[in-house]
């Protein structure tokens, strides 16, 4: 009889454990997918919002990216974050250099972190009330948003009176008293619109993600994690040949 239990629930858990590591490795597959398919957006869609600072420049990738944390959790938001600043830093933003690589992983950094964060604990809290699954959604996604957008407004002022006098050559006081408010308006504008497009598609974009990968939303939201070294390397080994192959692609059919 103890045997038969011990032979029972070692294969419930072995059937657990490979479901588990079929989830993961589909998740890393679709935010591989996800990180490319942002990388291409960003290399056809980029432009500066305000003439006066042509610098900085629009484009629609962090939308991707926010999505996949609301759907995957923080930990694949952020490495998301790191793989596609890099690849856009030596490709789509190459003028901006290091600079540029480390403010595009701040400011997507800074919101995957804070959304991700106020998603999570809200979402929490109001599934322990039992609040209808609409309400919950609604309410997490806009607290995530509005915080996502302060967070990261804040994080960038103060990193870009650092660090883009540096960047331009230009007196820190100078950039100050003439340039820090359109830098903050430009912020507040991106943020605003990839936050919310983010929010708006949040919900769809998980059923559709879910739906892959063989579970359904109501099983484990958005606080699964991935896990394990073996996965994590075969996560960022599929991102980044999916990034540098499309890239390569987009770049020979452009200058062809």
């Amino acid at each position: 009889m103890a045997v038969n239990y011990w032979l029972i629930s070692g294969g419930f858990e072995r059937v657990v454990t490979m479901k588990k590591k079929i989830f993961n490795v589909r998740v890393l597959v679709i935010c591989a997918v996800m990180s490319a398919i942002g990388v291409v957006l960003a290399f056809f869609i980029h432009f500066p919002i305000i003439p006066a600072v042509p610098f900085l420049e629009y484009d629609p990738a962090d939308i991707l990216i926010f999505m996949s944390t609301y759907s995957f959790g923080i930990p694949v938001g952020l490495a998301m974050t790191v793989v596609v600043a890099v690849v856009q830093g030596l490709t789509v933003s190459a003028s901006s250099g290091f600079t540029g690589i480390l403010m595009h992983f701040v400011s997507t950094g800074g919101y995957v972190l804070a959304a991700g964060l106020i998603y999570k604990l809200v979402e929490k809290a109001m599934r322990k009330s039992g609040a209808p699954r609409t309400a919950m959604e609604i309410t997490s996604l806009a607290g995530s948003t509005l915080v996502g957008i302060g967070t990261t407004v804040g994080l960038m002022t103060i990193w870009n009176i650092w660090l883009t006098p540096i960047f331009m050559g230009i007196d820190r006081q100078l950039l100050i008293d003439n340039f820090l408010y359109l830098i903050v308006i430009f912020n507040v504008i991106k943020i605003s619109i990839n936050g919310v497009a983010a929010a708006i598609y949040a919900v769809p974009f998980r059923r559709l993600a879910y739906s892959l990968t063989g579970r359904t939303v109501a099983e484990k939201d958005s606080t699964e994690k991935v896990s394990g070294h073996v996965d994590t390397m075969l996560g960022f080994g599929i991102i980044l040949a999916e990034l540098v192959t499309i890239t390569i692609i987009v770049l020979a059919i452009i200058k062809s």
